[in-house]
């Protein structure tokens, strides 16, 4: 006997209808993928506000499915309602993007920045996604009503269906996160989705003119295949198809959020990482939905099914569990080493890791959501909304999940934990979908796995989860704790006096070795050696306190806002009293938690400096190194007032290294660029920034002695590279970096090459601007001009140690000993970097 649900796919409109589903899902995660960027700007790139948007994305999905579900029976008038559906969606993406980039960081202007502004911005927000959303939600239950037939078996119909909006989802979050926002930009690729859904507008009215011809009365029952009857128990069974829709829903955003959260720990924090995972879901349940198309039809029991498939998804969601915490000795040690490329390691080891721990239990949940559907399903002609109810009760789940996951078991048990309690949830919803007139022994066992679950999470344990580096060097533990935001984590090489690392997530607050903290001391010390008398500073991430120590050893700050996403940092400050000089117990001191650069948009406040060393920019700090970052931060300056700002030579190719010097040059066009052996400091003004060195002098002398920074006038000045005029021939041929099109966000593969450190090492020394430009009244020029030649010949001495020669680097450095006695750090350089090796 011929399917007739294969014969409406090929019918002149039926056919178009997978593609067109495929498509129409394709642009809800170009949407999602954008306005979850889009709003990170606006409202800070905190979890806070990401759990918010997810949650509201889905909570508008479920009423748009209920609501448009409930008003369609039969089939009259379905292609011209999907038509207007996604004319509507068109309509409100175009507008979304005037309205997150626009509006919403300007209501806090004429609002404050209290809570109570907060929560206006935010209900705009949500606004801003509910309509749009609301109407996305209503194209899978009335496609299910335009694609039902007298006959057509309804489980394949569904699966089918939801295979195809769920596969253009999955290849639409994939496109988007990996190509589309960093070769088209962000506006582009929102136009080029508002263009798509304009062109499915069209074609569900030629869906519409394909099948509706066809006038069959579809009021006929939905019969089981295989026992020929009206479905038994048809309450029971709509019960149990809500209850398992809702609770895989919990569970699959729940565990979302905490896996992203997991694989932070582990894995480099890029969009990248983020577009993966996420899309990975998707196409896991795109292969379960895929699965129920084929088998659907054939399950005796779709209950027990839907059960079946709630308990493996949590039993895969334990071993996922098991494999994340042991995921640098399964996985990351054992293959790294065969990973040559840079980008094989940043890129294929959490492609194999999502498709291990991610997949499984997506899978599960993609067979279970048309099944559910299937379950609720009472005839074809209420079958859309039927549908609408399961899909309600899925992302009533899906709401609640990233919410409860977030704030509730995140912050009181730890990534690993909540893990556990959610499988537990998880349970007991499949519990509850047993029949209570069957003697069968699913429940109590459900029930007790769920309370062995329960009563584990009762105990909090403590399961960390540590960077790899600290397993992979055994490092002892310091410090431990998780917050909503990131996990901190603090440990020191084994042994008496051993070197400490302070890391959130997978990246290091501060570098142990002599010159990061030789580069985060000169962007706190160089504004006020260049003459900055500041009162008033804000700092962008306190990390262990070291560059605001370096502000506050000045004498005219009087007070010091420092912004820092994870405040617990503060207390790990204590383990570097050394380097910091105790500053969290500086009176001086203000910390805030939150996005720094969030902070900027709703503060009316201005300041004398503002200094931001921010970790590297494409492992998460991307937004804080665009032109749209340096202009908040001009915008609220003082007159007079200075900006500082870290800025590594490492991981930027030499259009991303050049073309952020140009970036920063195009906002403050009195510009100075610095070099502190590895790594570079860009200081900005809006006024000439030019200095007597006898005043240079004194201000540098005044500080007295720091084991931790070579304080010598002559030589830190020979640190000069670039001076304004030198950017500005940059600014007009190199492509800036703005939150519209990112380059840190969005990088290239080739960033991740490792002689890039050399190469931008390179160019720098080649571009040199003669001290002039900036010191003036220097009483003795030679006495100078041998620190530029020794600081030279060191840049060189390092490009060959980190090329392998050491022979040559020792000799480089050598030279720069006998051309530059004076200078007192080239006999510590050479110890540090020659001796014993």
């Amino acid at each position: 006997m011929a399917d007739p649900t294969r014969a409406f796919m090929t019918d002149p409109g039926g056919r178009r209808l997978p593609l067109i589903m495929a498509l129409s899902g394709f642009t809800f995660l170009i949407y999602e993928v954008s306005w979850h960027r889009l709003l990170s700007l606006a409202l800070g790139a905190t979890v806070t506000a990401s759990t918010i948007v997810l949650s509201v994305f889905m909570a508008g999905l479920g009423l748009g499915a209920w609501f448009w579900g409930r008003r369609v029976r039969g089939r009259t008038g379905l292609g011209r309602r999907l038509a207007g559906l996604a004319l509507g969606v068109a309509v409100c993406g175009a507008l979304t993007y005037p309205l997150m980039v626009r509006l919403l960081p300007r209501l806090y202007g004429p609002l404050g920045n209290g809570a109570g502004a907060t929560l206006v911005v935010y209900l705009a927000a949500a606004g801003a996604l509910l309509v749009p959303t609301f109407l996305m939600g209503g194209l899978f239950p009335l496609a299910s009503q335009l694609a039902a037939r007298a006959g057509s078996p309804v489980a394949t119909l569904l699966g089918r269906l939801y295979a195809a909006e769920t596969l253009g989802s999955a290849l639409g979050g994939l496109l988007t996160g990996y190509v589309l926002l960093g070769a088209l930009g962000q506006r582009a690729t929102l136009l080029l989705a508002v263009v798509v859904n304009l062109a499915l507008a069209a074609g569900w009215l030629t869906i519409r003119e394909g099948v509706e011809e066809d006038g069959r009365h579809l009021a006929d029952p939905i019969r089981s295949p295989r026992r020929g009857r009206a479905d038994a128990e048809p309450s029971g069974r709509r019960r149990a198809a809500l209850i398992g829709a809702a609770g895989c829903g919990l569970a699959m955003l729940a565990l979302q959020v905490l896996w992203i959260r997991m694989f932070r720990i582990y894995l480099t924090n890029t969009s990248y990482t983020f577009a993966l995972v996420a899309s990975l879901v998707i196409l896991g349940v795109f292969g379960g939905s895929t699965l129920y198309a084929r088998r659907g039809e054939r399950l005796d029991d779709p209950r027990g099914a839907l059960i079946g498939a709630m308990t493996l998804l949590a039993g895969l969601a334990l071993a996922g569990l098991w494999l994340l915490v042991r995921l640098p000795q399964t996985l990351m040690f054992p293959f790294e080493a065969h990973l040559a490329s840079p980008l094989l390691r940043a890129q294929g080891i959490p492609l194999v890791a999502s498709l291990l721990i991610v997949v499984p239990p997506a899978v599960c949940s993609g067979f279970a959501l048309p099944l559910a559907c299937r379950l609720a399903a009472t005839s074809r002609d209420a079958l859309g909304r039927d549908v609408g109810a399961v899909l309600l009760a899925n992302t009533a789940g899906a709401t609640l999940g990233p919410v409860l996951a977030a704030f509730g078991l995140l912050p009181l048990l730890g990534a690993a934990t909540a893990v556990l309690a959610t499988v537990a949830l998880l349970l007991l919803a499949a519990a509850l979908c047993v029949p209570t007139v069957a003697a069968s022994p699913r429940r109590p066992a459900l029930l007790v796995f769920a309370g062995l679950l329960v009563a584990v999470t009762a105990m909090r344990p403590e399961i960390r989860i540590l960077p790899p580096s600290f397993l992979a060097f055994h490092r002892e533990i310091l410090d431990y704790r998780e917050s909503v935001e990131g996990t901190l984590s603090v440990a020191k090489d084994p042994g008496p006096g051993g070197t400490k690392y302070t890391f959130v997530n997978n990246s290091a607050v501060i570098g142990s070795s002599y010159d990061a903290v030789k580069v985060v001391k000169m962007v706190g010390h160089a504004p006020f050696f260049l003459g900055l008398e500041a009162r008033e500073v804000l700092v962008v991430g306190f990390g262990i306190g070291v560059t605001t120590s370096a502000i506050a050893a000045h004498p005219s700050v009087a007070r010091i806002d420092c912004v820092e996403l994870v405040p617990g940092l503060r207390d790990a400050a204590g383990l570097y009293r050394d380097l910091n000089h105790d500053i969290a117990h500086d009176p001086r001191l203000h910390l805030i938690g939150g996005d720094g650069r969030h902070f900027l948009q709703t503060t009316p406040n201005t300041y004398d400096l503002i200094s931001c060393d921010p970790t590297h920019p494409i492992l998460g700090s991307g937004s804080l190194y665009t032109a749209d970052y340096f202009t908040l931060c001009r915008d609220h300056l003082n007159p007079g007032g200075m900006v500082s700002q870290y800025l590594p030579l490492h991981k930027l190719g030499d259009r991303e290294f050049q073309g952020l010097i140009a970036t920063f040059g195009s906002v403050f066009p009195h510009c100075t660029v610095w070099l502190g052996q590895f790594h570079a400091v860009l200081i900005g003004s809006l006024e000439p920034l030019r200095t007597d060195f006898a005043d240079w002098s004194d201000r540098v002398t005044a500080l007295g002695f720091d084991r931790h920074f070579y304080l010598e006038p002559h030589h830190l000045a020979a640190t000069l590279v670039l001076d304004g005029e030198a950017v500005a021939g940059l600014v007009a041929t190199r492509r800036l970096n703005t939150d519209d099109r990112s380059y840190t966000e969005f990088f290239r593969p080739a960033c991740l090459d490792e002689d890039n450190l050399v190469g931008n090492l390179r160019w720098l020394e080649a571009q040199r601007v003669p001290l002039a430009r900036v010191f003036d009244r220097v009483d003795d020029p030679a006495l100078l001009q041998r620190f530029v030649t020794g600081n030279r010949l060191v840049t060189e001495a390092l490009i060959a140690r980190f090329a392998g020669e050491l022979r040559q680097g020792r000799a480089k450095l050598e030279a720069a000993m006998a051309a530059n006695p004076e200078d007192q750090e080239l006999p510590f350089l050479m110890r540090l970097y020659f001796e014993g090796r």
